[in-house]
């Protein structure tokens, strides 16, 4: 079978060509419609058959881990590749990344590590009893779900996808509107107007450097270490995306860059925070009808102080940021990812952003494993070995009107 990004490309290929067709010549049309619906069926067939083929090297890898009676080890994987030669378990691993990118259509730069195979080494234990009798297996959460973790628009609900494959759409519909009619009058039509939103894999790389004596420890402390460090450095690049992504140099579209999204403005040259301001927010959401799911505000850390010592109305005593911890009675998060350096009229590069809306419109999506590339040369006269991790992943406000913004709080 065909591989999913080829199928995908001929589909898309087909479809703008049937669409540009001079539909007065029924039969092509009728044709190239079947054309269509056929890449279709080929495109589901083989998406079933990578979640089916998946789903078996998983359990085939699982069963190997318990002959052996250990896990797979990140910190074996990045030694011995280091060294030029991966061995038993590690070696499989990379087999089935390798495997797994091949029916994905993603060309590998060094070794792949499935993201089915990146679970944190604390809490996964493989032990045998005195007669060897059993296998005990606690499996910790997967990569995905540790990212989830560390991400602080995940905590406020955004929706993160891990084993993505090709470009993953996301419709949308307006509203149709109804109306009241006198008896025999001829009703209009309403037509909904339809948009959609794709997701499409992002390359992103993170580069580090692990000095060769911390590969040759064994600890389950060393194994979670290592897997923390990749963590922190991919959620933390999530999570940039996410909240300012640019749009532009192979960069997400993040809330802050998304076109319309609600806009709250302090003041010609920046203001100070103000509750009438929280509340506009969570007014510009309301006006859209778009008050529904996991709402909550995202700032910063100076926000957040700011909040703490601001009364809602002078001499109350009663400050923006409740004792419960929350503001205006929805969740509050902060990270410094939220940009404290924004322009606003004279001031320059001191003014910050602060969001609100149903954070489960904002998509956060994975495509496969890690590749990792080990360079043991670079760094040798230091004793480290130089590690460079690609992935691919992409973040989507599926719907802007979700969102709400201030971004010229002083603070």
């Amino acid at each position: 079978m065909r591989k999913i990004a080829e199928i995908q490309k001929d589909l898309a290929a087909k479809v703008e060509a049937t669409r540009n067709m001079d539909q007065t010549d029924k039969a092509a049309f009728r044709a190239a419609m079947d054309e269509v619906n056929a890449l279709r069926q080929e495109l589901n067939d083989a998406r079933d058959l990578e979640v089916a083929e998946r789903a078996a090297a998983e359990e085939q890898f699982r069963n190997e881990e318990k002959k052996e009676g250990r896990a797979f080890s990140i910190v074996k994987f990045l030694r011995e590749a280091a060294e030029g030669k991966l061995t038993g378990l590690e070696e499989k691993a990379a087999e089935m990344g390798a495997q797994e990118y091949a029916r994905m259509g993603l060309s590998k730069k060094g070794f792949v590590i499935p993201m089915s195979l990146l679970r944190s080494s604390a809490g996964q234990n493989y032990t045998t009893d005195a007669d060897g009798g059993y296998a005990k297996e606690v499996q910790a959460p997967t990569y995905v779900e540790g990212l989830k973790e560390r991400l602080v628009v995940a905590q406020l609900g955004a929706r993160v996808m891990g084993d993505l494959v090709g470009s993953v759409p996301f419709v949308k519909a307006g509203a149709i509107t109804s109306n009241w009619l006198a008896e025999g009058a001829e009703a209009s039509v309403s037509k909904s107007t339809f948009a959609k939103v794709t997701m499409t894999p992002h390359r992103n790389a993170t580069v580090a450097a692990f000095s060769k004596d911390l590969l040759r420890q064994t600890s389950i402390d060393i194994e979670k270490i290592v897997l923390d460090l990749i963590m922190d450095s991919h959620a933390a690049l999530l999570e940039a995306a996410a909240i300012n992504g640019s749009g532009s140099s192979n960069q997400p579209t993040g809330i802050l860059n998304t076109s319309g999204i609600g806009e709250v403005a302090g003041g010609e040259n920046g203001a100070a925070i103000s509750f009438a301001n929280v509340v506009a927010l969570e007014t510009s959401i309301n006006a859209n009808n778009a008050n529904r799911g996991k709402l909550g505000y995202l700032t910063n850390a100076k926000v957040i102080g700011a909040m703490k010592t601001t009364e809602k109305a002078n001499g109350t005593a009663r400050y923006i940021l409740d004792f419960d911890g929350k503001v205006n009675g929805y969740p509050v998060e902060y990270t410094n990812l939220v940009p404290s350096n924004l322009t606003k009229g004279t001031a320059h590069n001191n003014c910050s952003a602060m969001i609100f809306g149903n954070f489960e419109d904002l998509y956060i999506g994975h495509w496969g494993g890690i590749d990792i590339v080990v360079d043991p040369y670079t760094l040798a006269a230091n004793g480290d070995v130089r590690i460079v991790l690609n992935s691919w992943d992409d973040v989507a406000v599926v719907e802007p009107k979700s969102f709400a913004a201030i971004v010229d709080i002083k603070a």
